[in-house]
């Protein structure tokens, strides 16, 4: 099943476009879609076009920060109803926890998971690909975007930590700082934004707990009928583990709380495996570190799940015919 996402993804796109000289129907067009999705922000339009479009646009005006600055156009409103449920929630913790549930209604490629670790919080943004392609500008606007969110619910005031990419840095860096408001990481092993505790657990004081409690009805009710797509869960438990070595159809199965052999039947059914799954993911984290960050090839190998450097070196080789650091000076000669 294809990924959509609200056309609002494109808000702001044909006044961004047009001001680095492109033409935004003619490459709308190309995509497959018409106008009417920068009229239209409730209209559901496939995730990965949405990507092309914006890979398309940074390639032909050479603006390598396109997704970023298209996120600096962005509002909480433009979240639609994740951002209004958002907004009612007593504390920016609890808002955050509750976009995850469901920004599905935005995107269903994206997911925003949250982990702890003594005073800092760390906001991992995913985007799912059935291809195993990443879409840079796609993760920049998704990370921009997170930022923004924070920044309505803390205040323009508000700075995270630090911001994290996993993709290597571009030649000018300053609309990353000035969109996140933070120093910028490029080369990480992870997407997304690090703040403080403290600023999370920040009390949201123009929530209406009415308000929100009236939203939960209406959220509740969407959840129950949400079309499972077990895959897209298996492929975000796997890109969370396989740094780990655990990316096990074991350990997937022990997190969703049913048996392999369950796993093994929904995925059957849905036309997939686990291990195709896992190899897609590992193809998608291996393109990202190998052609674009600047880790070395043991960290590379960590990240894809492997004991060794020399097992990831037989798995790349056996998969693409080089071995990765044939790969990595090939692309060095390219980009130069």
């Amino acid at each position: 099943m294809e990924h959509l996402s609200r056309s609002a993804a494109l808000t702001g796109y044909a006044d961004l476009s047009r001001s680095v000289g492109l033409d935004p129907f003619r490459i709308l067009n190309a995509a497959g879609l018409s106008r009417r999705v920068l009229i239209d922000p409730d209209l559901k339009i496939p995730a990965n076009a949405v990507g092309r479009i914006l890979e398309t646009s940074a390639r032909r005006s050479g603006v390598e920060d396109f997704g970023v600055r298209l996120a600096e156009m962005r509002r909480l409103s433009n979240l639609g109803l994740v951002g209004l449920i958002a907004r009612e929630q007593p504390s920016v913790r609890r808002a955050i926890e509750v976009i995850g549930q469901y920004i599905w209604m935005q995107n269903d490629a994206l997911s925003v998971v949250l982990e702890e670790t003594g005073d800092i919080v760390i906001l991992r943004t995913l985007i799912a690909s059935a291809s195993g392609r990443r879409s840079r500008q796609s993760m920049e606007l998704l990370v921009g975007v997170t930022c923004r969110t924070l920044a309505s619910l803390l205040g323009d005031g508000w700075r995270p930590q630090l911001i994290c990419f996993a993709h290597g840095a571009p030649n000018r860096p300053g609309a990353h700082r000035r969109v996140c408001g933070a120093e910028v990481a490029f080369g990480q092993d992870f997407d997304g934004v690090v703040c403080s505790r403290r600023d999370f657990d920040a009390a949201i004081p123009t929530a209406d707990p009415a308000m929100a409690r009236q939203i939960a009805r209406y959220s509740e009710q969407a959840m129950r009928e949400r079309p499972l797509r077990p895959e897209d869960q298996v492929r975000e438990l796997v890109a969370l583990l396989l740094p780990t070595g655990q990316a096990t159809v074991e350990r997937v199965a022990a997190h969703l709380g049913v048996d392999r052999r369950t796993i093994s039947r929904q995925l059957a059914v849905r036309g997939t495996s686990f291990s195709a799954i896992l190899e897609s993911v590992r193809i998608g984290v291996a393109a990202v570190h190998l052609d674009g960050g600047g880790q070395s090839l043991t960290s590379i190998a960590d990240l894809l799940g492997f004991s060794a450097l020399s097992a990831f070196s037989r798995w790349h080789t056996q998969r693409f015919g080089e071995s990765p650091s044939a790969r990595r000076a090939r692309r060095g000669a390219i980009q130069a």
